[in-house]
Parts: structure tokens; C-alpha cells; sequence
């Protein structure tokens, strides 16, 4: 049997069992009419065919059919996580009134126990002026507290820095290179990672919590050993040396310290790691080491026979006076007070602090950084710049002047090469540094094998960040090359004297008058100047 829930002179509806049937007395009600009326008078009616009130509508008068039935008066949804419940009531407006709110409310209750949620209950939702319709937020649980990642600090080097320092009569030239420590220094340390905080949905389950993660800490075996105290890894020095680092991985390399001079009492000196010496090196001498070698004597270097650093960079605090005997080789750069009647061979470029005089240069660049810098007499070969406040000087002293130039375009195809090769391997670095993350931080105990190919991995892993380091020096290398003005450059930054020869390129000139503030260089087959 059904039952009249509305009728007014355009339609009739009627509720049978659970369904509500529409039937049209005559046209002029539209689709938007009927839409109000069942938001307004009955929200617990869903539509299930819009085209059966449409044609109702339209061709009126027509039979019955059915349109809707009958929502639930309580209706719940539970957000995925299960974090957050909501109610949406959909019952009559007078079932909404205060004298009905205790049955009302009794009834979200039944509705809430038997979908099993039981925690975080917001019962002054219930005293509310609550609409039909409307979507409230009944039940909140706690979240879980994701746990942090393990944070990793490390000892940090920094590309060799010299000071120029000119203070009344005494004049510094100071550079930190070789970073020295003791067997215990410290070298990094891992903070763990922490577990989190697990949370409570509203069902009253547990939401475990995402432990953090933890990274692996990557250090030569050999040379740096690890101590585990409070939450805290710290990486410590098994020996006196010097830090270095292969790719990511720190390590402590065998270094040598001579507290004074290299003279008789120690005898010529080759050593296969950093080598330091607190004074000088005599007369005749001979000093030679794999990696940097710094010379840290205040009076510096006199005739010494030979100073060779075979893959690293020189710095000569006290400068060289070399009488035309001293012989300076490195592979990469020379960093020194002044040089004096010496011959240098650098790879690299050549930075020298206040003065170069009568000596035979050959390098990528020779800069003197003084504001008084000077560069008088000697031959200087360079292939990208000469650089210096003030070239010869008043007595007309010969002083040649060599760049050999390079290729502008050349250079900048090559930077481009670099860039994508660098690009392409950071995003492998990317890659294999996850994954052995993952390998690292899994809660197995891995096989003899797993570790076999986790270590594999992770040499794998220091020669790619090894390559990587090399590239992005090569790269910085050449867009410093394309800051030079044409392709090669010879710049005075104050003055210029006569008997100065300059060649970049093949093409030569002759200074015959004082100069003030100019820069030589080579563009389209010209020498130019500004």
C-alpha cells in the first residue's frame, strides 16, 4: 500500500516501501522547482532516475513511476586513512527539532556502534543546530607522527681561498690547504633516525607509523672508524693525515709533517700523501708528494733544486727566491707569496700574492692578486690569461708575455657536452643512491651475497660521484675560460711599460710608451684592446 507524502495542482508523490513514486497531474512544475522542493521538504529522498522526473515532468499528465528511495537518516563515510569520520543527517525538519533531539541523537549514537566507530567521538557535535543535508564532522582519531629521517653531518673542505694581506711594511699571503687531523678527530656523524608515533583511527585501531630513514654513512674503512654512543654514530680518524674525500666517501689520507726545515738532517723528501713542511726547504733540496704540499716557513723558499706535487695543488707561504735554480712542478695550482728568479711548471694556473720577477711561467693562468701587483722581467707562457696591477716597469726590464689563446666556440661546445653529461649522471647517482638506501636500511639481515653487491654498489657509487666531482671541476674550469675577454687576454689592471712583448694568439706586440689600465685581446684574427 502506498502513502501520499506531497501533493500540490502540478504533482503527487507517493512512497511505497522503500521507493517514492512521482506521478504528474498537469504541466507547469519545472525540473528546478522539484529540485528546491526536495531539498527543502525532503532530503531523506534520493533521486535514482533524473529521466524519470524529467519525462514525468514534461509530458504531463502521466502514471506513476518510480524516482528515488529512501537514504539512510544517518548517513557515515570514513576518510580512506580512517583518521576522520563524518555524519550527513537526512530526515525530516521536524525530526531536527530540540523536542526530538534526544531520539536524534540516541540515533547518530546507534548509527556510530554499528559502524564500529568508537574513538575520538565529537559528542558536542550532537547539541548543535544541525541542518539535513549538511556533511559534519562526527568522529576524529589521532594521526600517527611519521618518524624522521637520520641526519648526516661531515667534515667539511673548502676549495683553496688565499688572502691577500697588506699591512703597513708586512705583507701575508695566507690559504688553508691541506686539512689536518689527529687519530679520535672527528670526521661526521649520523643522528639516528626515529621510529615515529603511532596513531588511532576512529575504529580505535592502531595507524602504525612510518619509521624514518636511515641513510648510510659512507667513509674508507681503512682510516676512519665508527662510534656508536646515544642515538648518535660518530665517524673518528683511525690515524693523523689528511682528509680527503672520493666522491662521497671521507677518508684520512697518510700525511707527512716536517716541523722544520728540509735541509741535511732530513735529506731530500718524496712522499706518496700530503706532505707539510713548517719551514723551508734549503738550498739544493728536493721536495715531492702525491697529493698537496704546502710549505709554511714565513721567510719561504730559497735555491732549492726541485718542489713537485705530482696530482695536487703547492702553496709556498713565505713565496720562492729561486736564484735561477728552483724548479716549481704541480698538477694542479700554485699558490705562493711572490716568485723570484724561478721556473714553474703548473698545469693548473699559478696565483701568486704581490710579485713575480725574472722568472719562466708556464700555465693555464698566472694571476698576481695584489692591488700593487706586479709582474716585471722573466718569460710568462699561459693559456687563457695573464693578469697583474702592473706588467714591467720603469726601467724598462724585457718581460714576454705569451697566451696561447683557445677557441671560443670550441670551449662553450664543450661546456655543453659536460653539462649534459653531468646531467645524465647526477640523475644515475640519483638512482643507484636509492636504492642502495633501501638495501641499507632494511630490517633483514642481508646474505653474504646481498653485502657482496651493497658494497659493489657502493663503490660504484664513490667512483660516479668521483666523476661527477671531476666533471663539475673541468666544467667550472671552462665557464671560467669563456669570462676571459676574446679568446686569450693579457690584462694590466693599473699599468703597462715599454720593453713589455705580448703575443696571444700568434699575434704580437711591442709596448713602446707607458700604458695606463688596459687588457690585450685576441678577437677575429685582431689584436684588441679596452
Amino acid at each position: 500500500m502506498s502513502l501520499q507524502v506531497f501533493k500540490n495542482e502540478y504533482i503527487e508523490i507517493y512512497k511505497k516501501s522503500k521507493f517514492f513514486f512521482i506521478k504528474s497531474l498537469k504541466q507547469g512544475f519545472s525540473l528546478e522547482k522539484f529540485n528546491e522542493l526536495l531539498t527543502r521538504e525532503f532530503p531523506y529522498i534520493n533521486i535514482t532516475s533524473f529521466a524519470a522526473v524529467k519525462n514525468s515532468l514534461l509530458f504531463a499528465p502521466s502514471d506513476p513511476v518510480i524516482f528515488g528511495e529512501e537514504r539512510e537518516r544517518v548517513s557515515i563515510s570514513v576518510t580512506d586513512n580512517g583518521v576522520k569520520a563524518y555524519i550527513t543527517l537526512y530526515v525530516p525538519k521536524e525530526d531536527l527539532s530540540p523536542e526530538k533531539r534526544s531520539d536524534l541523537a540516541k540515533e547518530i549514537m546507534d548509527a556510530l556502534n554499528k559502524a564500529g566507530i568508537v574513538y575520538g567521538v565529537k559528542n558536542e557535535i550532537l547539541s548543535m543546530d544541525l541542518q539535513a543535508g549538511v556533511k559534519y564532522l562526527i568522529a576524529e582519531g589521532t594521526p600517527p607522527v611519521n618518524g624522521k629521517d637520520s641526519i648526516i653531518k661531515l667534515y667539511t673542505i673548502s676549495g683553496p681561498k688565499p688572502q691577500v694581506i697588506e699591512s703597513g711594511n708586512v705583507n701575508h699571503y695566507e690559504l688553508n690547504l691541506i686539512n689536518r687531523v689527529q687519530v679520535d678527530d672527528w670526521l661526521g656523524e649520523r643522528i639516528d633516525a626515529t621510529p615515529g608515533t603511532p596513531g588511532t583511527d576512529v575504529y580505535g585501531k592502531e595507524i602504525p607509523a612510518t619509521p624514518g630513514r636511515t641513510f648510510p654513512l659512507l667513509y674508507d674503512r681503512s682510516s676512519v672508524y665508527e662510534d656508536y654512543k646515544d642515538g648518535i654514530t660518530t665517524l673518528r680518524s683511525k690515524k693523523n693525515g689528511a682528509v680527503y674525500y672520493k666522491g662521497d666517501t671521507i677518508g684520512v689520507y697518510d700525511f707527512l709533517e716536517i716541523k722544520g726545515d728540509v735541509d741535511f738532517s732530513t735529506g731530500n723528501i718524496d712522499f706518496d700523501g700530503f706532505l707539510s713542511i713548517r719551514g723551508s726547504v734549503k738550498d739544493s733540496f728536493s721536495v715531492s708528494s702525491t697529493n698537496d704540499l704546502e710549505i709554511l716557513g714565513e721567510y719561504g723558499v730559497g735555491a732549492a733544486d726541485s718542489i713537485v706535487s705530482r696530482n695536487g695543488n703547492i702553496y709556498i707561504k713565505g713565496g720562492i727566491a729561486g736564484k735561477g735554480k728552483a724548479v716549481v712542478r704541480c698538477k694542479k695550482n700554485l699558490y705562493v707569496k711572490f716568485l723570484s728568479d724561478v721556473t714553474v711548471e703548473c698545469e693548473g694556473s699559478v696565483y701568486v700574492g704581490f710579485y713575480c720577477i725574472n722568472s719562466i711561467i708556464r700555465a693555464k693562468q698566472v694571476i698576481v692578486e695584489s692591488p700593487k701587483g706586479r709582474i716585471v722581467g722573466g718569460s710568462i707562457d699561459a693559456d687563457v690569461s695573464v693578469s697583474a696591477a702592473e706588467i714591467g716597469n720603469r726601467g724598462e726590464t724585457r718581460t714576454m708575455i705569451r697566451v696561447r689563446g683557445f677557441d671560443r666556440n670550441g670551449v662553450r661546445a664543450k661546456a655543453d657536452v659536460l653539462a649534459k653529461k653531468l646531467d645524465e649522471l647526477k640523475k644515475a647517482l640519483a638512482a643507484l643512491k636509492q636504492h642502495i638506501q633501501l638495501a641499507a636500511s632494511s630490517n633483514q639481515q642481508p646474505t653474504p651475497e646481498q653485502r657482496f653487491l651493497l658494497e659493489r654498489k657502493r663503490s660504484e657509487y664513490d667512483d660516479m660521484a668521483q666523476d661527477i666531482k671531476n666533471l663539475e671541476y673541468e666544467y667550472r674550469t671552462l665557464m671560467g675560460y669563456l669570462k676571459t675577454p676574446g679568446e686569450g687576454a693579457v690584462i694590466s689592471r693599473t699599468r703597462i711599460y715599454p720593453k713589455v712583448r705580448i703575443d696571444i694568439k700568434n699575434l704580437s706586440e711591442e709596448i713602446t710608451t707607458e700604458k695606463p689600465m688596459v687588457t690585450y685581446y685576441y678577437w677575429e684574427n685582431t689584436l684588441k684592446t679596452m
